[in-house]
């Protein structure tokens, strides 16, 4: 079982196991909290809490999207904004059956646990193979 803790304008506390997005299990609980001084503590807490990446905020993504590749032999995928390596591929990409993908030096043996992933030395980007990762299991990784 995992938790979720979602925390609305520091009053509004929600704390539990259900898919905020996707109820899906009869087992799953979420109870609401409209205490500020519980919203307060739960938010130090997860201030403190181990954080290897920041949390997904989709205020923030607004301006990436997909843009068609620019490297032949690329996709149609979704290209990021980051850096290009030296041969202009960037994360995203699909380059002769490699996925490329956005790998933190703190997650790079989590990614290889994970997908397989291995590292592009000329390119400098970490990639798992296309035919057998799907973008759904790397998106943690991609733009």
């Amino acid at each position: 079982m995992h938790e979720k803790v979602l925390i609305l304008d520091g009053t509004v506390l929600w704390h539990g196991s259900l898919n905020l997005l996707a109820n899906t299990g009869p087992t799953d609980l979420m109870m609401r909290f409209t205490d500020p001084t519980s919203c307060e503590r739960v938010s130090r807490v997860i201030e403190r809490a181990r954080k290897d990446r920041p949390a997904w905020n989709p205020r923030a993504s607004g301006g990436r999207g997909a843009t068609p590749g620019g490297v032949s032999g690329v996709s149609q995928g979704m290209a990021d904004a980051a850096t290009p390596s030296a041969s202009g591929i960037s994360p995203g990409a699909v380059v002769n059956g490699r996925l490329y993908l956005d790998v933190p030096f703190a997650e790079k043996d989590e990614a290889k646990k994970l997908l397989g992933a291995r590292w592009d030395k000329p390119n400098k980007l970490w990639y798992v193979d296309a035919a057998r990762v799907t973008r759904e299991q790397a998106r943690r990784w991609l733009p």
